[in-house]
Protein backbone atom coordinates (compact mmCIF):
# COMPACT_ATOMS: atom_id res chain seq x y z
CA UNK A 1 0.00 0.00 0.00
CA UNK A 2 1.36 3.61 -1.18
CA UNK A 3 2.57 5.91 1.82
CA UNK A 4 1.85 9.35 1.54
CA UNK A 5 4.34 11.58 3.55
CA UNK A 6 4.37 15.81 3.78
CA UNK A 7 7.86 16.60 3.29
CA UNK A 8 7.40 18.55 6.82
CA UNK A 9 7.78 15.05 8.28
CA UNK A 10 10.78 13.96 6.46
CA UNK A 11 14.30 14.96 8.08
CA UNK A 12 17.76 14.21 7.35
CA UNK A 13 18.15 10.72 7.19
CA UNK A 14 14.54 9.99 7.62
CA UNK A 15 14.54 7.21 4.48
CA UNK A 16 17.46 4.43 5.40
CA UNK A 17 17.50 2.64 2.07
CA UNK A 18 17.73 4.63 -1.08
CA UNK A 19 14.74 5.84 -3.58
CA UNK A 20 13.92 6.17 -7.22
CA UNK A 21 12.31 9.32 -6.93
CA UNK A 22 10.21 10.94 -9.52
CA UNK A 23 9.40 14.81 -9.71
CA UNK A 24 7.02 17.13 -11.02
CA UNK A 25 3.45 18.98 -10.17
CA UNK A 26 1.37 16.10 -12.58
CA UNK A 27 -1.68 18.26 -12.77
CA UNK A 28 -4.65 15.88 -14.54
CA UNK A 29 -1.52 13.31 -14.56
CA UNK A 30 -1.83 12.88 -17.79
CA UNK A 31 -0.41 10.12 -20.39
CA UNK A 32 3.24 11.88 -20.30
CA UNK A 33 2.87 12.12 -16.38
CA UNK A 34 2.18 8.37 -16.22
CA UNK A 35 4.85 7.68 -18.81
CA UNK A 36 7.77 9.47 -16.61
CA UNK A 37 6.03 7.55 -13.51
CA UNK A 38 6.00 4.23 -14.77
CA UNK A 39 9.31 4.86 -16.10
CA UNK A 40 10.29 5.30 -12.44
CA UNK A 41 8.20 2.94 -10.87
CA UNK A 42 9.66 0.04 -13.29
CA UNK A 43 13.51 0.84 -12.53
CA UNK A 44 12.67 0.66 -8.80
CA UNK A 45 10.93 -3.16 -10.09
CA UNK A 46 13.98 -3.51 -11.45
CA UNK A 47 16.71 -2.59 -9.04
CA UNK A 48 14.59 -3.49 -5.80
CA UNK A 49 14.41 0.28 -4.36
CA UNK A 50 11.58 2.08 -3.76
CA UNK A 51 9.71 4.58 -5.78
CA UNK A 52 8.61 7.63 -4.31
CA UNK A 53 6.97 10.59 -6.27
CA UNK A 54 7.37 14.40 -5.06
CA UNK A 55 4.43 16.65 -5.72
CA UNK A 56 2.85 19.74 -4.89
CA UNK A 57 -0.38 20.59 -3.44
CA UNK A 58 -0.71 23.89 -5.84
CA UNK A 59 0.36 25.27 -9.00
CA UNK A 60 3.97 26.45 -8.02
CA UNK A 61 3.61 29.40 -10.49
CA UNK A 62 0.29 30.87 -8.25
CA UNK A 63 2.80 31.09 -5.37
CA UNK A 64 6.07 32.51 -6.96
CA UNK A 65 3.72 35.49 -8.51
CA UNK A 66 1.10 35.83 -5.94
CA UNK A 67 -1.65 35.51 -8.43
CA UNK A 68 -4.12 32.96 -9.45
CA UNK A 69 -2.49 32.62 -12.92
CA UNK A 70 -3.18 29.05 -13.11
CA UNK A 71 -6.71 27.00 -13.08
CA UNK A 72 -6.10 23.00 -11.41
CA UNK A 73 -7.31 20.06 -14.14
CA UNK A 74 -8.03 18.37 -10.79
CA UNK A 75 -7.98 18.37 -7.29
CA UNK A 76 -4.71 17.65 -5.22
CA UNK A 77 -6.86 14.37 -3.45
CA UNK A 78 -7.09 13.19 -6.82
CA UNK A 79 -4.22 13.38 -8.23
CA UNK A 80 -3.02 11.36 -5.08
CA UNK A 81 -5.11 8.88 -5.79
CA UNK A 82 -4.28 8.24 -9.71
CA UNK A 83 -0.59 8.34 -8.85
CA UNK A 84 -1.34 5.84 -6.10
CA UNK A 85 -2.31 3.29 -8.48
CA UNK A 86 0.43 3.61 -10.57
CA UNK A 87 2.19 1.12 -8.20
CA UNK A 88 4.29 4.15 -6.79
CA UNK A 89 5.55 3.00 -3.18
CA UNK A 90 6.04 6.58 -1.90
CA UNK A 91 4.21 9.58 -2.29
CA UNK A 92 5.38 13.20 -0.72
CA UNK A 93 3.51 15.95 -0.82
CA UNK A 94 4.64 19.61 -0.72
CA UNK A 95 3.19 22.75 0.96
CA UNK A 96 4.35 24.87 -1.72
CA UNK A 97 5.21 27.84 0.19
CA UNK A 98 7.54 30.91 0.28
CA UNK A 99 9.83 29.17 1.76
CA UNK A 100 10.01 26.08 -0.38
CA UNK A 101 9.44 28.65 -3.50
CA UNK A 102 12.99 30.55 -2.26
CA UNK A 103 14.91 27.45 -2.15
CA UNK A 104 17.86 27.96 -4.88
CA UNK A 105 18.32 25.10 -7.58
CA UNK A 106 21.49 24.20 -5.46
CA UNK A 107 19.51 23.87 -1.93
CA UNK A 108 16.69 22.30 -3.83
CA UNK A 109 19.51 19.39 -4.98
CA UNK A 110 21.16 19.28 -1.81
CA UNK A 111 18.58 19.55 1.12
CA UNK A 112 15.52 18.06 -1.10
CA UNK A 113 16.30 15.59 -3.40
CA UNK A 114 19.82 14.31 -1.61
CA UNK A 115 19.39 14.55 2.27
CA UNK A 116 15.49 14.38 2.78
CA UNK A 117 14.93 11.94 -0.40
CA UNK A 118 18.03 10.44 -0.38
CA UNK A 119 17.83 9.38 -3.86
CA UNK A 120 19.46 7.04 -5.51
CA UNK A 121 18.02 8.10 -9.20
CA UNK A 122 15.87 10.90 -10.30
CA UNK A 123 13.11 10.93 -13.17
CA UNK A 124 11.46 14.09 -14.56
CA UNK A 125 10.51 15.47 -17.72
CA UNK A 126 12.16 17.15 -20.31
CA UNK A 127 10.31 20.88 -19.52
CA UNK A 128 11.21 19.99 -15.88
CA UNK A 129 11.97 23.62 -13.88
CA UNK A 130 13.07 24.01 -10.81
CA UNK A 131 14.36 26.34 -7.90
CA UNK A 132 13.93 29.98 -6.92
CA UNK A 133 11.88 31.70 -10.19
CA UNK A 134 12.28 28.48 -11.71
CA UNK A 135 16.05 29.03 -11.89
CA UNK A 136 16.50 25.22 -12.37
CA UNK A 137 16.39 23.37 -15.65
CA UNK A 138 17.59 19.86 -16.61
CA UNK A 139 20.58 20.97 -17.74
CA UNK A 140 21.63 22.40 -14.08
CA UNK A 141 20.30 19.22 -12.50
CA UNK A 142 22.66 17.15 -14.84
CA UNK A 143 25.79 19.01 -14.08
CA UNK A 144 25.09 19.02 -10.03
CA UNK A 145 24.64 15.79 -9.62
CA UNK A 146 27.67 14.94 -12.76
CA UNK A 147 30.26 13.59 -10.21
CA UNK A 148 28.18 12.21 -7.80
CA UNK A 149 26.25 8.27 -7.25
CA UNK A 150 22.83 10.09 -7.92
CA UNK A 151 21.63 9.03 -11.64
CA UNK A 152 19.70 11.82 -13.49
CA UNK A 153 17.14 10.36 -16.27
CA UNK A 154 15.17 13.03 -18.38
CA UNK A 155 12.37 11.89 -20.32
CA UNK A 156 11.36 13.03 -23.55
CA UNK A 157 8.25 14.34 -23.22
CA UNK A 158 5.42 12.48 -24.81
CA UNK A 159 3.72 13.30 -28.38
CA UNK A 160 0.36 12.64 -29.52
CA UNK A 161 -0.57 13.15 -32.75
CA UNK A 162 2.36 16.03 -33.32
CA UNK A 163 1.56 17.87 -30.14
CA UNK A 164 3.49 17.11 -27.28
CA UNK A 165 1.27 15.94 -23.95
CA UNK A 166 1.51 19.12 -21.28
CA UNK A 167 -1.09 20.20 -18.52
CA UNK A 168 -1.00 23.47 -20.45
CA UNK A 169 -2.70 22.26 -24.02
CA UNK A 170 -5.04 20.26 -22.21
CA UNK A 171 -6.54 23.15 -20.25
CA UNK A 172 -6.61 24.80 -23.81
CA UNK A 173 -9.07 21.97 -24.84
CA UNK A 174 -11.22 22.82 -21.64
CA UNK A 175 -11.62 25.84 -22.61
CA UNK A 176 -13.18 24.67 -26.44
CA UNK A 177 -14.74 21.05 -24.76
CA UNK A 178 -13.23 19.43 -26.75
CA UNK A 179 -13.89 16.05 -24.58
CA UNK A 180 -12.12 13.85 -27.09
CA UNK A 181 -8.89 15.36 -26.93
CA UNK A 182 -8.86 15.45 -23.39
CA UNK A 183 -9.41 11.77 -23.16
CA UNK A 184 -6.89 11.09 -25.76
CA UNK A 185 -4.50 12.61 -23.47
CA UNK A 186 -5.85 11.96 -20.03
CA UNK A 187 -6.47 9.06 -20.71
CA UNK A 188 -9.87 9.11 -19.12
CA UNK A 189 -12.75 11.86 -19.34
CA UNK A 190 -12.83 14.67 -17.66
CA UNK A 191 -15.49 14.38 -14.64
CA UNK A 192 -16.68 17.23 -11.54
CA UNK A 193 -17.43 16.06 -8.25
CA UNK A 194 -19.51 17.55 -5.75
CA UNK A 195 -22.28 17.44 -3.39
CA UNK A 196 -26.10 18.23 -4.81
CA UNK A 197 -27.03 21.15 -3.97
CA UNK A 198 -30.81 22.84 -4.15
CA UNK A 199 -31.52 24.85 -6.90
CA UNK A 200 -34.80 27.25 -7.68
CA UNK A 201 -36.53 23.63 -8.84
CA UNK A 202 -36.79 24.94 -12.39
CA UNK A 203 -36.29 22.11 -14.02
CA UNK A 204 -38.39 19.75 -11.78
CA UNK A 205 -41.29 22.83 -12.46
CA UNK A 206 -41.01 21.74 -16.16
CA UNK A 207 -40.40 18.00 -16.18
CA UNK A 208 -36.87 17.74 -16.14
CA UNK A 209 -35.62 17.95 -13.01
CA UNK A 210 -31.96 17.96 -12.27
CA UNK A 211 -29.17 17.68 -9.67
CA UNK A 212 -26.91 20.50 -9.42
CA UNK A 213 -23.45 21.01 -8.40
CA UNK A 214 -22.32 24.57 -7.68
CA UNK A 215 -18.56 24.96 -9.55
CA UNK A 216 -15.40 25.86 -8.16
CA UNK A 217 -13.87 28.39 -10.20
CA UNK A 218 -10.67 27.56 -9.28
CA UNK A 219 -10.36 24.63 -11.48
CA UNK A 220 -10.44 24.36 -14.95
CA UNK A 221 -14.44 24.28 -15.85
CA UNK A 222 -15.08 23.27 -19.02
CA UNK A 223 -16.78 25.19 -22.09
CA UNK A 224 -20.08 26.47 -21.21
CA UNK A 225 -22.91 23.88 -22.92
CA UNK A 226 -24.47 21.09 -23.02
CA UNK A 227 -22.69 17.27 -22.60
CA UNK A 228 -23.97 14.05 -22.76
CA UNK A 229 -22.71 12.41 -19.24
CA UNK A 230 -22.58 9.68 -16.72
CA UNK A 231 -23.18 9.96 -13.34
CA UNK A 232 -22.33 8.28 -10.26
CA UNK A 233 -23.95 8.72 -7.28
CA UNK A 234 -22.63 7.82 -3.81
CA UNK A 235 -24.57 4.90 -2.39
CA UNK A 236 -25.56 3.83 -5.62
CA UNK A 237 -24.20 0.75 -7.19
CA UNK A 238 -24.64 1.72 -11.78
CA UNK A 239 -23.14 4.84 -13.07
CA UNK A 240 -26.48 6.48 -14.91
CA UNK A 241 -26.51 8.61 -17.88
CA UNK A 242 -27.91 12.37 -17.82
CA UNK A 243 -27.75 15.32 -20.08
CA UNK A 244 -25.77 18.54 -18.45
CA UNK A 245 -25.70 21.68 -18.65
CA UNK A 246 -22.56 23.60 -17.48
CA UNK A 247 -23.72 27.20 -16.99
CA UNK A 248 -25.79 30.02 -16.24
CA UNK A 249 -28.85 29.14 -17.58
CA UNK A 250 -29.40 31.98 -19.89
CA UNK A 251 -32.99 31.57 -20.30
CA UNK A 252 -33.81 32.04 -16.63
CA UNK A 253 -31.08 34.99 -16.49
CA UNK A 254 -28.94 32.89 -13.31
CA UNK A 255 -25.66 34.43 -12.92
CA UNK A 256 -23.96 31.64 -10.85
CA UNK A 257 -22.38 29.16 -12.40
CA UNK A 258 -23.60 25.86 -12.22
CA UNK A 259 -23.71 22.03 -13.63
CA UNK A 260 -27.32 20.84 -13.96
CA UNK A 261 -27.61 17.13 -14.59
CA UNK A 262 -30.73 15.66 -15.74
CA UNK A 263 -30.58 12.06 -15.21
CA UNK A 264 -32.63 10.15 -18.10
CA UNK A 265 -35.45 8.27 -16.22
CA UNK A 266 -34.29 8.53 -12.37
CA UNK A 267 -36.90 10.28 -9.85
CA UNK A 268 -35.23 9.83 -6.27
CA UNK A 269 -34.22 12.86 -4.41
CA UNK A 270 -29.96 12.51 -3.72
CA UNK A 271 -29.87 16.49 -2.08
CA UNK A 272 -26.67 16.40 -0.12
CA UNK A 273 -25.53 13.17 -1.94
CA UNK A 274 -21.80 13.41 -3.37
CA UNK A 275 -21.72 12.84 -7.12
CA UNK A 276 -19.06 12.49 -10.04
CA UNK A 277 -20.14 13.22 -13.44
CA UNK A 278 -18.13 12.14 -16.24
CA UNK A 279 -18.74 14.03 -19.49
CA UNK A 280 -18.49 12.09 -22.36
CA UNK A 281 -19.46 13.97 -25.20
CA UNK A 282 -20.21 17.62 -26.24
CA UNK A 283 -23.52 18.02 -27.53
CA UNK A 284 -24.06 21.82 -28.05
CA UNK A 285 -23.71 25.09 -26.71
CA UNK A 286 -25.76 26.80 -23.79
CA UNK A 287 -28.47 29.07 -25.28
CA UNK A 288 -30.99 31.38 -24.30
CA UNK A 289 -34.54 30.95 -25.39
CA UNK A 290 -37.80 33.44 -25.75
CA UNK A 291 -39.69 30.89 -23.94
CA UNK A 292 -40.51 27.88 -21.73
CA UNK A 293 -42.20 26.04 -24.56
CA UNK A 294 -39.16 26.51 -26.61
CA UNK A 295 -36.79 25.31 -23.84
CA UNK A 296 -38.97 22.20 -23.28
CA UNK A 297 -38.82 21.26 -27.05
CA UNK A 298 -34.95 21.77 -27.37
CA UNK A 299 -34.81 19.45 -23.69
CA UNK A 300 -36.87 16.98 -25.12
CA UNK A 301 -34.56 16.40 -28.63
CA UNK A 302 -31.34 16.65 -26.31
CA UNK A 303 -33.07 13.77 -24.13
CA UNK A 304 -33.89 11.86 -27.34
CA UNK A 305 -30.51 12.69 -29.15
CA UNK A 306 -28.76 11.33 -25.48
CA UNK A 307 -30.56 8.51 -25.85
CA UNK A 308 -29.28 6.68 -28.99
CA UNK A 309 -26.06 8.40 -28.07
CA UNK A 310 -25.99 6.54 -25.12
CA UNK A 311 -27.50 3.37 -26.93
CA UNK A 312 -24.49 3.28 -29.26
CA UNK A 313 -22.01 3.22 -26.52
CA UNK A 314 -23.79 0.40 -24.66
CA UNK A 315 -24.69 2.58 -21.55
CA UNK A 316 -27.42 2.11 -19.43
CA UNK A 317 -30.48 4.04 -19.37
CA UNK A 318 -33.10 3.35 -17.18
Amino acid sequence: MVRIINLKEIKHNYFKDKNMVVIGFFDGVHKGHEDIIKKCVSRSLYSGKKSLALTFDKPPQNIITGRKEKKLIISFEEKIKIISRLRIDRIVSVDFDQYFGNLSPEQFCEEIIIRRLNAAEVFVGGNFRFGKNASGDTGFLTDFFEDSEVKINIINLLEINGKTVSSTEIRKFFEKGDIDNIKLFMGRYPSISGKVVRGFNRGSRIGFPTANIELDENYMIPKKGVYFARIKIRGYRKALSCIVNIGNNPTFGLRELLLEAHIIGFGEEIYGRLINVELIRFHRQELKFANKNELIKQINSDIEEGIEFFKAKNYNVI
